[in-house]
């Protein structure tokens, strides 16, 4: 698998994402308060650093992941926190029962999904979230390095961007898209519709 090879130069940039994603957190304040959650699913957690910041501001984290690789990251920049890593296997129904978590948030992982994919990953959070899901994704402010990176992983990438928000549409009552970076947005989705 792709990821558990190239999982160790993820870990490289574990310090640099944990910075990112704080600074992403305290900008998206106003329209997410995360303080109001207490169990939050990390889906795609790679080497865990949402999962640390998540934990770092109080809340109960699972953390899951289907590469070996990056939980074996994960697992050692997590060392000594109570963020609880599982193993999944992609397209299997998660390993949790319905409504477990107050929020399932995802960064950078439904885009490499194809559309048949992202729909059953909208069905399974669906049934273990009470409702609320974020994803931190791509907006459609790409760049050239992007673009090859992508490229090269085979995903879903360049659809994605052109039919997220209508594609969650029907699945989710409720899809409000925030940009939070230059090139990157939060797809706030509540209140299922499957």
């Amino acid at each position: 698998m792709l990821f558990d090879i190239i999982s160790p130069i993820y870990g490289l940039f574990f310090d640099h994402q944990v910075k990112y994603y704080r600074k992403i957190l305290n900008r998206i304040k106003e329209e997410v308060n995360i303080n109001q959650y207490e169990r939050v699913l990390d889906l795609g957690c790679g080497t865990g650093a949402l999962s640390y910041v998540l934990q770092d501001l109080g809340l109960k984290v699972t953390a899951i992941d289907t590469s070996s690789g990056m939980l074996r990251q994960a697992r050692r920049k997590l060392k000594g926190t109570q963020v609880e890593l599982v193993k999944i296997k992609a397209n299997e129904r998660l390993p949790f029962e319905d409504d477990t978590f107050d929020l399932a948030i995802s960064s950078y992982v439904i885009h490499g999904l194809k559309p048949k994919e992202r729909v059953e990953v909208y069905k399974e959070l669906c049934r273990i979230s009470k409702g609320d899901i974020i994803f931190h994704d791509y907006n459609e402010n790409r760049s050239l390095i992007t673009d090859i990176a992508e490229f090269l992983e085979n995903g879903d990438y360049f659809n994605f961007i052109k039919v997220a928000k209508s594609e969650m549409g029907k699945y989710f009552k409720d899809v409000k898209v925030v940009d939070v970076d230059k090139k990157a947005a939060w797809y706030i989705l509540q209140n299922c519709n499957t």
